[in-house]
């Protein structure tokens, strides 16, 4: 007979929940009058006294099998219909209610120890608590919303739990529309409260979960259920805090490699959102490794959102590249991201490549060409660290070399090439040396590697791939847009850059051929929905200017022969 009362009182709690989630919202608040307003006190010193009596309880749940998890599962519902046919019995009468409300959030504070059981989770899924759980989220205590986004917090973030576990609490949870209602709870919580900071992240580390264990489900998350529109505000405010970071971790998350959600980014004014973010660091370093990493995630966003011409309309409207040029003048922290932002806003775009000489590029662009990068700030000069800077600066600014040249025309290209030429071809050099730098690093990676695999005694595909990989660590993409750039200087109607490339060439030892081959193997890379059409014209009059000067210089002594014969 109990059992049937408990699924009885089971059925009408699971239609009042579902009552309650048609109306989407709770009921509005009410101004409290005084009386209401001591009661309320009272109430949460009551509330606050049981949590405190029941972190202090000596009773612990030392193992939980299937058996006590569906008791505590009754004894949840059944303290969750008390509450609500209490709460709507005597809605202007608080201490009429606590008792229930006491009650139910001490069961579910036993309730958490399922987190340490998440073998029981198809078994917990199978009684239909997790509905009325996530009705709760609409309680109008927040102790007992917030204690239920931490409940399943620990659920979703359970350490032994097995992917298949960890999948049924995931599937269990879209069923039952929890991004939604997570939403809902987030919107009204105050970061400005410790608590309902906390309860922040741990919302965030839910979606985290969802992520991880659903990546299809970024779309869903992102705009059904608005968590973009949330993220890009949080990032919006000034102060550093936690949930900031977390914000920017999640947003970066779910614009990796999703065009949906980079083009509805756009649509919901993400990148003024990001700009705004971005602009925060422009004369101003971040403070510690957790700030550091804010600022590379705001960027990371923002080259990822790049990849669709749409944003990249946007971001020359909101005039993003002259923040760019201005970020990297300042040669603070945010200037290595800014350099990757502003690459990313170039590429395959005419209008914004053109926007950037028109606003005096050059002038921030060659001084950087071979430079040292800005300094790291205190917190983050080790030498690893300042090795990898200096790739990542090399790599941008190379890439946005050869951006230009694929995008330029007319009087704009004659001043890329002028600029080249200048100052007895000193920007030429830094191109040659470049070069010279990152050739001779591939070269001894790959020597490296190969000694490696044949101490190791690896067999062809891996030591290939060993070769490959310590290759690219050693920056053969860079060395690859170095190269375009030199052979679309070899190529200008201009003889004395010409002249310059293959004479500085045949002094280290290379040949038009062998730059060449790595601009090919760069260009043969290219991706269809990657390249504009300007850009894959200017790549094939390259390739033809190039096989002409390849037919009059075979050699590398001829090359030189011919170099020098012609400066005669």
């Amino acid at each position: 007979l109990p059992v049937v009362m408990a699924h009885a009182a089971l059925s009408e709690l699971e239609a009042f929940t579902y009552g309650a989630a048609e109306r989407g919202q709770a009921p509005a608040q009410k101004r409290p009058r005084r009386e209401e307003q001591k009661n309320a006190v009272d109430a949460a010193e009551l509330l606050a006294q049981a949590e405190a009596e029941l972190d202090q309880s000596m009773v612990e749940v030392a193992t939980v099998d299937e058996n006590s998890m569906k008791r505590m599962v009754l004894s949840v519902e059944k303290r969750i219909n008390e509450n609500m046919q209490m709460r709507m019995k005597y809605p202007d009468k608080p201490e009429k209610f606590m008792d229930s409300e006491l009650e139910l959030y001490q069961e579910l504070k036993r309730l958490h120890v399922l987190a340490t059981a998440p073998e029981l989770y198809p078994s917990f899924i199978r009684t239909r608590c997790i509905g009325s759980l996530l009705g709760l989220l609409a309680h109008e205590n927040s102790d007992i919303s917030m204690d239920v986004v931490d409940l399943f917090h620990e659920l979703a973030d359970a350490d032994d739990s097995t992917p298949e576990d960890s999948a049924a609490l995931v599937g269990s949870l879209l069923e039952h529309e929890a991004p939604m209602l997570l939403m809902e709870h987030l919107q009204r919580l105050d970061e400005g409260e410790e608590e309902e900071a906390k309860t922040v992240h741990n919302t965030l580390a839910i979606f985290e979960a969802l992520l991880e264990s659903k990546p299809e489900v970024a779309e869903e998350l992102a705009q059904k259920a608005g968590l973009m529109k949330w993220l890009l505000t949080r990032i919006k405010r000034r102060a550093f805090h936690a949930n900031k970071l977390y914000a920017s971790e999640l947003l970066a998350v779910l614009l990796q490699q999703n065009a949906s959600n980079q083009t509805f980014l756009g649509q919901a004014d993400g990148m003024l959102s990001l700009l705004t973010a971005a602009s925060q660091y422009k004369r101003r370093e971040p403070q510690d490794m957790e700030e550091a990493e804010l600022v590379e995630n705001v960027f990371d966003c923002m080259a990822s959102a790049l990849e669709q011409s749409s944003n990249q309309l946007l971001f020359l409207k909101a005039e993003g590249i002259e923040l760019m040029i201005l970020t990297i003048k300042e040669r603070r922290y945010a200037s290595h991201g800014a350099f990757k932002a502003l690459d990313a806003a170039l590429r395959a775009n005419g209008a914004n490549c053109e926007r950037f000489v028109d606003i005096r590029g050059f002038k921030t662009l060659f001084p950087m060409l071979g430079a040292a990068p800005p300094p790291l700030p205190a917190f983050s000069k080790s030498s690893g660290e300042k090795k990898a800077a200096q790739r990542q600066h090399d790599e941008h600014c190379a890439s946005v070399l050869s951006t230009l040249f694929h995008q330029l025309s007319g009087d704009r290209r004659l001043r890329l090439l002028g600029k080249l030429a200048e100052d007895d071809m000193s920007k030429l050099q830094k191109l040659l040396q470049l070069h010279r730098t990152y050739a001779a690093a591939v070269e001894a990676a790959e020597v490296a590697a190969a000694r490696e695999s044949d101490a190791e005694e690896e067999d062809e595909a891996d030591a290939e791939e060993r070769a490959y990989l310590a290759r690219m660590e050693a920056g053969s993409y860079t060395l690859q847009l170095v190269d375009v750039c030199l052979c679309y200087a070899a190529t200008a109607k201009n003889k004395q850059l010409r002249q310059q490339v293959l004479h500085g060439l045949y002094e280290d030892g290379f040949s038009l051929h062998d730059i060449w081959a790595n601009a090919f193997d760069h260009i043969k890379s290219f991706g269809i929905d990657t390249v504009d059409a300007v850009q894959r014209k200017q790549t094939e009059e390259l390739g033809k200017e190039v096989e002409k000067l390849l037919q009059k210089y075979t050699t590398v002594k001829e090359e030189g022969a011919d170099a020098e014969a012609e400066q005669e």
